[in-house]
């Protein structure tokens, strides 16, 4: 990214410096004009600016920042100059650091051209924490651009929208006060779209946002750092040189004191056990519910049609054989109006003719009982069908609730959770609850399903594990015996402790395993290739043992970026 203007609006000392040799001979000019009159104006103002060391902001935030995220910011502002990388371990809140150091940069009138990019999928997010918690309005860029007529709206853009025509040559062509880029790990590759996108903008201020500034690859690490301080690391070949070749894994580094004092003046890093007393713990538990026969028979003759029916079916086919077994692992409510689309009329009439699921009867019990303690709990469902169906059983159960979805306008959204955070002790939701929406006054989630993407799982959990959480989570996984959930619960609690990671170590995992790796669809392949539940047992078990290599080597990598970076 190129260097637009002055990378740090100067501390007091600095500007008088700078601006008493202007002052004195404007003092001595006897014919002031409107020319003479604007100088003296704005250096002024300059000057009467207070120093990073005061913080703007604060009476426009809606939420109390941590101690180590206020020093994460005048660190950024007043020593790294409004450029740096903030490598907080996951589950810390880089985007509270650095929506901070936007705010403050905003009230000084620095950062009013602001982008914020971001994988598609925390765009949500990051609207919701800018509007709720900095009071700062947003916009979100879409192919044509953006909002212009908005009162300077921080933009919003996706990564996977930003690297491509027409809206990358929109975003390049503007000169950005400020450019914040998430997941900052995916610009590593300057040959790649993202990372032809980074280097092409020009903006005053940068922060780039990862735990993992460094992986495998030095070389990784030199892009990164390059692109927030050009020339700090030398040329590539001084890095080399000094550090170790392009491919040089971390555990070959040379003069690694050298290195590491280098990235500390761009670089930020917390440990989550340098801050361990402000995350609680999660208290994970799975209930084996177990089905009634009607239940059982009808989920076993599901499956197994579907099994026969993928290993000849189209792309397009087959894709709709795998939602309906995630359906039937939901409910037969969910399961019955899309076995009727495919045609499987017998199916579907056995499965409405289910009463009330075992699992429900699990449920409201456990509603009941954390009624009676006073905890509010969220109940999270993949599929509208099944909500709707638990919406009447928790009503006619006498159990006050309020319902979350994805077909509720924004306002209703709003509502909903208000009503649950002032008024009932149970919010049943969709996947969409699971996105932008923080939920930190509930600690209690039960899953009535389990989305088979653990992506999806950890999302959920995310709402109320986070930073700020006052009480220990507590969460109920609801899961059918002899389901193909049962077996997946299995491999991700006995392979990488799903349950015991903090929220964003799933996807450092994920990633390892191989650049195209989609757990759900290998679930579902492994169930449709083999003969028999045996076979697809020891497939799981192999899909297992790479998501366990996968762990160590995140692991791994997490020490070598505390070898490289942070306090001592």
């Amino acid at each position: 990214m190129s260097v637009g203007l002055s990378s740090e609006a100067p501390e007091r000392a600095e500007v008088t410096a700078l601006y008493a040799p202007l002052l004195e001979r404007l003092a001595g000019v006897t014919g002031m004009n409107d020319q003479h009159s604007a100088l003296v104006e704005d250096a002024v103002g300059v000057w009467s600016r207070p120093g990073f060391d005061t913080v703007l902001s604060g009476s426009r935030l809606a939420f109390t920042p941590f101690d180590y995220q206020l020093a994460t910011m005048q660190t950024v502002l007043r020593r790294m100059r409004g450029r740096a990388i903030l490598a907080d371990e996951v589950g810390l809140g880089k985007t509270i650091e650095a929506g901070l150091v936007l705010a403050e940069l905003r009230m000084r009138g620095l950062a009013d051209r602001a982008l914020v990019v971001t994988p598609a999928g925390l765009v949500d997010q990051w609207r919701e924490e800018l509007e709720r918690k900095f009071a700062l309005p947003t916009t979100v860029a879409a192919r044509g651009g953006w909002d212009r007529e908005a009162d300077r709206p921080v933009v919003l853009a996706s990564l996977a929208a930003a690297r491509r025509d027409p809206l990358k040559s929109a975003l390049v062509d503007e000169r950005w006060d400020v450019v914040i880029v998430d997941e900052a790990h995916r610009l590593r590759n300057p040959a790649s779209a993202s990372g032809r996108l980074a280097r092409a903008l020009c903006t005053r201020y940068l922060l780039l946002l990862t735990a993992t500034p460094v992986e495998n690859r030095l070389q990784d690490l030199y892009e990164l750092v390059n692109l927030v301080s050009p020339g700090l690391l030398g040329t590539a070949a001084q890095f080399r040189r000094t550090h170790g070749s392009a491919g040089t894994g971390v555990d070959a580094l040379r003069n690694v004191a050298a290195l590491r004092a280098r990235t500390r003046e761009i670089m930020v890093r917390h440990r989550r056990s340098e801050v361990e007393v402000l995350l609680p713990q999660r208290l994970a538990e799975t209930a084996l519910v177990t089905p009634c026969e009607a239940e059982r028979a009808v989920y076993g003759d599901i499956v197994a049609r579907i099994r026969d029916e993928a290993r000849s079916a189209a792309p397009s086919a087959r894709m709709t054989l795998r939602s309906l077994t995630r359906l039937a692992g939901s409910s037969p409510a969910a399961v019955a109006p899309t076995l009727d689309k495919v045609g499987w009329a017998d199916l579907a009439a056995r499965a409405r003719a289910i009463g009330r699921p075992r699992k429900t009867d699990e449920l409201l019990i456990r509603l009941r009982t954390h009624a009676e303690r006073g905890e509010k709990v969220l109940v999270f469902t993949a599929f509208r069908h099944t909500l709707d169906a638990l919406a009447a059983e928790v009503e006619a159960a006498g159990i006050p609730a309020a319902c979350y979805h994805g077909s509720l306008s924004r306002r209703d959204k709003d509502a909903a959770v208000a009503a649950f955070r002032d008024e009932v002790p149970v919010l049943l939701s969709t996947e969409s609850a699971g996105e932008g929406r923080n939920l930190q006054f509930c600690h209690v989630m039960i899953n009535v399903d389990l989305p088979w993407n653990p992506m999806q799982i950890e999302q959920r959990l995310g709402r109320l594990h986070r930073v700020g959480q006052e009480h220990d989570v507590l969460l109920a996984n609801l899961v059918s015996r002899g389901t193909i959930e049962e077996q997946i619960l299995h491999v991700l609690e006995s392979k990488i402790n799903l349950f015991e990671l903090v929220v964003g170590e799933l996807d450092m995992i994920l990633g390892r395993v191989n650049d195209d790796f989609d757990f759900e669809s290998s679930v579902f392949s492994a169930y449709v290739a083999a003969d028999d539940d045996a076979q697809f047992t020891a497939s799981l078990d192999d899909l297992g043992a790479d998501l366990a290599r996968a762990r160590t080597d995140y692991l791994r990598t997490r020490g070598a970026v505390d070898q490289l970076v942070g306090e001592d």
